[in-house]
């Protein structure tokens, strides 16, 4: 009898479980919260049509229907997707709200919606979410913003998401264009979430990803696999214990220097037991063309690792191979290693030549991988990069596919990334890769393909159909390296 009762305990606790509401998604920044699922949430006329969605956030910034005389309002359906409502809109009518923020910011809006067969048709663009604030411009022009359907055609349940920054917020709409009565969506949306900051950690922003693919029977998308920081580092580290990673100086992970891979460059001359420098014999890069690697380019000089990128006459044979007028160099240490932390203090080049710290293996014809831990153009004709901290990881060939894969995204710092010294790290981990700046977490990514030795590179490139064609008045630049630290954990 006593086993009986405990197994009748058991049961009955694992049906409350199975039937417990999904969890609340974060409040915290949360400035919209429209729920299909929630009809308390909705004025309804007699025909079930909404007249005006509320907002569950307490912040009072309610959707009012464009216009309550048309001819079809949307619907508060019963059973929608994964047994709760949702709203359906059928091209005709949508939402409009007020102005959420002024001020320019971050936002970060997640919307759960889908379009059944039969509900196929309209505009090729058609929005779910729109914000407007210049009346003036599209909604697909900053500080305008939007989400929206490129297509016609039925699809299941998705779950989009948009994260940007020093934008305001509205006046927005839901389903249609926030001007005019043109892209109004056909389709069922279930659920809008807008926050008024970025979600600053992969943890945070992967929890609303869930609350909603538990409510709602949806994929989380690819992307959430990714987070990118958008705006400033808030408070960033002290510097107390020179000897552990600055993103943790604390220990948590007890680290372990791996000083065969740590240099102070504290010498006058480059260790070339470490460091190997690319001179253009065997299978060396000659670089990028039209700059050509050369030793001479990289040295040890006042405390720091110095690559530089200047204007040069070539020999004729490194012009035949389309060489000519520029010279930089690359750096790379002999050893290699499988996971750990990366650490330097470093100063991009003034230039449009590229500074980059990256990790690389393409030894094997079919086995290349790399992770660039930056690549930064620190002066361009445009201004465009000289703030913008990229960061990537790149598979280019394995034993079963010569297809490139890319991983990448870029962060804005609010400072010219070339106009002094800063902290750049590395975690390199068997699930997870991460960025750090000044100690501070700036993206992270799952760890999908990156599992082989690689050695850390050091070097300066011509991209010249990226960051655009350097500016001779620029040259001399040069890429400056404090250090760099390298740890494994410890147990």
């Amino acid at each position: 009898m006593l086993r009986e009762f405990w197994l009748v305990l058991l049961l009955a606790a694992m049906a409350c479980c199975a039937q417990a509401a999904p969890s609340r998604p974060a409040t915290e920044g949360l400035v919209l919260w429209l729920d299909g699922a929630d009809r308390s949430a909705m004025s309804l006329d007699r025909q079930n049509g909404i007249l005006r969605w509320h907002d569950k956030s307490g912040k009072s910034n309610h959707a009012s229907v464009d216009n309550p005389n048309a001819t079809s309002l949307p619907q508060c359906i019963d059973n929608g997707i994964n047994g709760n409502a949702v709203v359906r809109f059928s091209g005709v009518s949508a939402f409009i709200g007020k102005q959420i923020r002024v001020a320019k910011g971050p936002v970060t809006v997640f919307l759960v919606s889908r379009r059944l067969p039969e509900q196929a048709g309209g505009d090729t663009w058609q929005r779910q979410f729109s914000s407007r604030p210049q009346l003036a411009d599209n909604d697909n022009k900053a500080p305008n913003f939007a989400l929206s359907v490129e297509k016609t055609t039925a699809f299941e349940p998705t779950l989009a998401f948009l994260e940007l920054n020093d934008v305001p917020i509205g006046p927005y709409a839901v389903a249609r264009n926030v001007v005019g009565s043109t892209e109004v969506l056909r389709g069922d949306i279930a659920e809008v979430l807008v926050y008024d900051r970025p979600l600053i950690t992969q943890k945070e922003r992967q929890a609303v990803f869930e609350y909603l693919a538990n409510k709602w029977s949806v994929a989380i998308p690819k992307q959430a696999n990714v987070w990118t920081r958008v705006g400033p580092l808030g408070a960033v580290p002290a510097s107390t214990h020179a000897s552990l990673p600055l993103s943790d100086q604390a220990n948590a992970g007890h680290w372990v220097l791996d000083t065969p891979l740590c240099d102070d460059f504290n010498g006058d001359a480059l260790d070339r037991e470490r460091w190997y420098v690319n001179n253009g014999t065997g299978t060396d890069s000659l670089g990028r063309r039209p700059a050509l690697f050369t030793p001479e380019n990289a040295s040890v000089a006042d405390g720091n690792l110095n690559i530089v990128f200047r204007k040069q006459t070539l020999p004729e044979k490194y012009i035949k191979l389309g060489f000519k007028d520029y010279t930089s160099a690359m750096v790379h240490t002999h050893d290699r290693r499988l996971y750990g932390y990366y650490e330097v203090r470093a100063k991009p080049m003034n230039s449009a030549g590229s500074s980059a710290f990256w990790l690389a293996w393409t030894g094997l014809p079919e086995n290349a991988t790399e992770i660039d831990i930056f690549e930064i153009g620190g002066k361009t004709a445009s201004g465009a990069f000289d703030r913008l901290y990229n960061m990537n990881a790149h598979v280019w060939a394995t034993p079963q596919s010569a297809e490139h894969l890319a991983n990448g995204s870029t962060w804005t710092a609010p400072w010219r990334l070339a106009s002094a010294f800063h902290v750049y790290g590395f975690d390199w981990q068997p699930d997870t890769l991460r960025w750090y700046v000044d100690g501070v977490l700036v993206r992270e990514s799952k760890n999908t393909h990156w599992h082989f030795p690689m050695q850390i590179v050091f070097d300066s490139e011509a991209f010249w159909n990226w960051f655009g064609v350097v500016d001779d008045a620029d040259l001399p630049s040069t890429f400056s390296v404090d250090y760099v630290k390298v740890w494994q954990r410890g147990q």
